[in-house]
């Protein structure tokens, strides 16, 4: 008799977690793929791609602060998380080309002599993101462009 109790209860056990896990993975396999920006791997693909002429002069710490900025940036705009799981909701959120360049440009004004990122000048700045922009292409972060409406 106990025997019977006992197979019940590890039957009952497995039933619960098969539905648990299934319908976990249902809801997971109905959203969107995510892409996951990882910070450390953008700064060595920008801090490798810069032309030589620029890494002279732009430093390692120069990229990471103004990618920092960048995330920053994104974060007040509601599209960037730390977290892969958060959703980000339907809403289509539009980004001017270059309103983040300004916040960044803003940021830099605001550092003290001698702080990452502070010597850099716009176009530096601009080239920086430039090449960040291939590393978010690279990963799938930057979908299509969207056509304007009809009536523009």
């Amino acid at each position: 008799m106990i025997w019977l109790f006992a197979v019940l209860a590890v039957l009952t056990t497995f039933v619960v977690a098969a539905v648990a896990v299934g319908s976990t993975t249902a809801h997971l396999a109905s959203r969107a793929r995510r892409s996951v920006y990882v910070f450390e791997d953008a700064v060595d693909f920008v801090a490798d791609r810069l032309p030589s002429e620029d890494t002279a002069v732009i430093s390692y710490e120069d990229v990471q602060a103004v990618l920092t900025w960048r995330l920053e940036h994104l974060r007040d705009k509601g599209i960037a998380s730390g977290r892969t799981a958060d959703d980000p909701g339907t809403g289509l959120i539009v980004v001017g080309d270059t309103e983040p360049l300004a916040w960044i440009l803003g940021r830099i004004e605001a550092t003290e002599p001698g702080e990452a990122g502070h010597d850099l000048t716009d176009e530096q700045v601009a080239l920086i993101l430039e090449t960040n922009l291939d590393y978010e292409r690279s990963i799938g972060l930057i979908g299509p462009e969207v056509a304007p409406p009809n009536d523009l």
